[in-house]
């Protein structure tokens, strides 16, 4: 290993940078198998250890990666008239969330990011579904407040996932709009934390070790997906988030 590359992630080592590695392993398996819920494992716990302004970051950079091969099929499958409008809103509200990461104390974010979560986990647990069809304001609502949680919290998924797992679709089609989704809103998440100069070099150093762990997990998550039944994984993967982030505030 390079000096300069040792020199870099040396400083990730001196915390408890385990639990980053916990969390990335869970929130892979996650991701990989229902296309959501990465941000709403990883972030509590890894935002407890470095803080929300490196744990999103980190988030991203190795989202973005793990999951580009995943892109060509969800792009196939997805539902464009369902996602687009969705995008619009998270885009206009996203610099706002951003806003209110970097201003905000860490730890009242913290407490909101667990408080989203456990929120989000226990209306998905009661198996909410609504009949009617939401117009295109609706749909931008939501992308809004989407948008919004994304740049504040990193949990830009609880709005959108509510919205696609409250109606009808399939679990195929839902997972493909939801990795569309967060793919495209992800061009600007980036640019935004780069203005916001939020990839520091501890942010870097994170994302190297972390980014073959979160790539496995992600790819081991999809295999799953492919032989697993629909409503025993999200048992497992409500309660997974559910019990991690109630943890998380202990850290």
């Amino acid at each position: 290993m390079g000096t300069w590359l040792f020199d870099l992630i040396a400083p990730a080592l001196q915390t408890d940078w385990q639990w980053a590695v916990a969390a990335a392993v869970c929130a892979g398996l996650i991701r990989g198998f229902s296309g959501f819920g990465g941000a709403m494992v990883f972030v509590p716990v890894v935002g407890a250890v470095y803080g929300p302004t490196v744990a999103l970051p980190v988030l991203t950079i190795i989202d973005t990666v793990a999951t580009a091969p995943l892109l060509p099929p969800a792009f196939r499958r997805c539902r464009w008239r369902e996602v687009l409008p969705l995008l619009v809103g998270a885009v206009l509200l996203l610099p706002v969330g951003i806003a209110a990461l970097v201003h905000i104390d860490g730890a009242v974010l913290h407490t909101a990011i667990v408080a989203v979560v456990l929120a989000a986990a226990a209306v998905l647990a009661t198996g909410w579904r609504y009949e009617s069809t939401p117009g295109t304001p609706a749909c931008v609502a939501i992308g809004g407040l989407s948008g919004f949680l994304g740049g504040s919290t990193g949990l830009s998924g609880p709005p959108v996932i509510l919205f696609w797992l409250g109606g009808r679709t399939d679990a195929a089609g839902v997972r493909a709009n939801i990795i569309a989704l967060f793919a495209l809103t992800t061009i600007f998440t980036v640019a935004a934390y780069w203005a916001n100069a939020l990839f520091t070099p501890q942010v870097w150093a994170l994302g190297i070790l972390l980014m073959p762990i979160y790539t496995a997990a992600i790819w081991t998550g999809a295999f799953i997906f492919r032989r697993t039944g629909e409503r025993t994984f999200r048992r497992v993967a409500l309660t997974a988030i559910a019990v991690i982030a109630v943890a998380s505030l202990a850290l």
